[in-house]
């Protein structure tokens, strides 16, 4: 099973309502998130997550030695 499936399995399994979403916990770090949220004009915390994993990803293929 794939990470992503996994994920998804895990989050229907804790009744997280089946609908997609999933809780991601971030400590103390939440004020921070919002925070950045609010600067990079996004709406929704997805949108956030979406750009910083994008982000983060394209650093690291663009960084990873050949």
């Amino acid at each position: 099973m794939g990470t992503a499936a996994a994920l998804r399995r895990s989050c229907h399994l804790r009744g997280d309502g089946g609908d997609g979403r999933c809780r991601i916990r971030i400590g103390g770090h939440l004020e921070r998130w919002c925070r950045l949220k609010e600067q990079l004009g996004f709406a929704l915390h997805s949108q956030l997550a979406q750009f910083l994993l994008d982000r983060c990803w394209r650093c690291t293929w663009r960084c990873s030695p050949p």
